[in-house]
């Protein structure tokens, strides 16, 4: 590569980025058409190299140039609704096209735009002329109560209705057509999924399909049971590093198909938080009249429209006559480029600590799990802010056991509100002595999938992992520093905590 190429390459990326996210389909041409330049001028002696250097992509030879194509979501846009740009005096660097071009696409998952639909992805200003721009969210239902109806031959039993989203939405949702409303692109996946169905495969295949539509829409929403939302929500939050968009979950207590239902103000509400001018970029759970952090939910209501609560956070905003939001508690913008983690490693196990339970029954486990390998982390739920017997010396010894043979032991508590002290009382100080590790105050949720992420990521050991169980990574827990002070502390452990926060 010669001086004058290298001296260029910034310029190129940054065009290239603009490429991506005006003209996807004409990037693989301008790919193969730089390459050919960057050998002619490496090997030309002299002559003009900004004529050399200069790409005319309205002459492009390249075959698949201006074709629709197809992506997860559908057909992005056809040929006479974009004009190819051109370049001036710019030339692509092979090593950074390398690394920018997406590699895997062919294990993306195949989504299809149901049959005669208006719905498409405008590539193109909706308002010629006027200055307007209406944003673009993509709809990702999965199934759950919103798209059931009563089934006459399951004894009338509620079960999803494939397509019954996709036609509600074009015939009876006429907020839809209000210019301060987005496009919308809706897609169902088959078949539709009972939320207590999904794991660690299907929030896989969310985070892909995010990954796959990211640069052609401002905002995603994604329907689904309410049983496991907090669970997957809170997974698509640490499968998302640097996420820049919002990523909406919503879902209902009541079928869209029935006369009064909470389905219709919960889907409108999540559009619009998916396409508003200063989105929160983050994962989110909207429902009733509460968006509240994804890895900070959890289900608190089977029988009432307020299902899910974030217990030791206060809502990212609540909607009223106008939307107020908690500024204060929104994460600051994502500093890089968008990177999904999609391996879980789910080798862990949740027990809920009663008075008088049998550690034998415990030990049996952790040795089990450890001989196997199929144990790697043990979460316990503990009373209060995470005490436990202390004078049963045999279940010390048994989790001491286990952070022996590499288990990773972390404490949580069964409150719904508060967090673990373990150093307050006698009783914690026995249980940190043995290795076991706080949780903090994260929900269940929170701390299931922030060690099944960690697990999967494959490049921490079990010290890293147990130092960053107590560190935020997408708002999951409070700092330590941060946390409220334990009952009866002094003055001074009050003040040194008073007036701070960490995201």
């Amino acid at each position: 590569m010669t001086l004058a190429t290298r001296i260029l390459l910034p310029r190129v990326c940054g065009r290239y980025y603009y490429m991506t996210k005006r003209a996807p389909a004409v990037i693989p041409c301008i790919v193969r058409e730089a390459r050919s330049m960057t050998t002619s001028v490496a090997g030309s002696g002299g002559g003009d190299k900004k004529t050399l250097l200069r790409i005319k992509l309205e002459n492009s030879t390249c075959p698949s140039a201006g074709k629709p194509q197809q992506t997860p979501a559908g057909l992005l846009f056809h040929y006479d609704s974009i004009k190819p740009p051109s370049f001036d005096d710019d030339v692509v660097g092979e090593n950074e096209l390398d690394n920018l071009i997406p590699k895997d696409d062919d294990n993306l998952t195949e989504l299809v735009t149901p049959p005669e639909s208006n719905f498409f992805i405008p590539q193109v200003k909706l308002h010629d002329g006027d200055g307007m721009k209406r944003k673009r969210v993509l709809v990702l239902c999965t199934g759950g109560t919103l798209t059931m109806a009563p089934d006459p031959e399951k004894g009338g039993s509620l079960s999803p209705v494939q397509g019954a989203l996709t036609e509600f939405m074009k015939k009876s949702m006429l907020e839809l057509q209000n210019e301060k409303m987005p496009d919308v692109v809706v897609h169902e996946y088959t078949p539709l999924l009972d939320s207590s169905d999904m794991g660690p495969p299907d929030w896989s295949l969310l985070a892909k399909d995010i990954k796959a539509n990211y640069l052609h829409f401002d905002g995603f929403v994604v329907l689904m049971g309410t049983d496991t939302m907090a669970y997957t929500a809170t997974a698509l939050s640490f499968m998302l590093e640097n996420l820049g968009k919002p990523v909406i979950f919503t879902g209902s207590q009541i079928p869209l198909a029935e006369p009064h239902t909470d389905a219709r103000q919960n889907l409108i509400m999540a559009l619009i938080f998916a396409a508003r001018d200063a989105p929160i970029s983050e994962v989110t759970i909207f429902f009733h009249d509460k968006l509240i952090r994804g890895c900070r939910s959890t289900k608190v209501n089977t029988g009432e429209l307020h299902a899910f609560d974030s217990p030791n956070l206060l809502p990212l905003a609540t909607t009223g006559i106008s939307i107020k939001e908690n500024e204060h508690l929104i994460l600051p913008p994502a500093r890089g480029v968008l990177r999904v983690h999609t391996r879980m490693d789910t080798r862990l196990l949740t027990i809920r600590l009663v008075p008088g339970f049998d550690d034998k029954i415990l030990r049996h486990l952790i040795r089990a799990g450890a001989e196997s390998g199929s144990l790697r982390a043990l979460v316990l739920q503990l009373y209060g802010t995470g005490n436990a017997p202390s004078v049963k010396e045999e279940f010390i010894e048994c989790l001491k056991e286990a952070a022996e043979l590499g288990i990773l032991v972390v404490a949580a508590t069964q409150c719904h509100v508060g967090s673990v002290a373990m150093g307050h009382y006698a009783t914690g100080r026995a249980l940190e002595r043995a290795g076991v590790v706080s949780s903090n105050d994260m929900t269940l949720e929170a701390t299931a999938c922030k060690i099944a992420y960690l697990m999967g990521r494959g490049d921490l050991s079990r010290d890293e992992i147990a130092n960053l169980m107590t560190v935020s990574m997408r708002g999951e827990v409070t700092h330590t520093d941060a946390l409220p002070p334990p009952p009866f502390s002094s003055a001074y452990q009050r003040g040194r905590r008073k007036g701070k926060y960490f995201y």
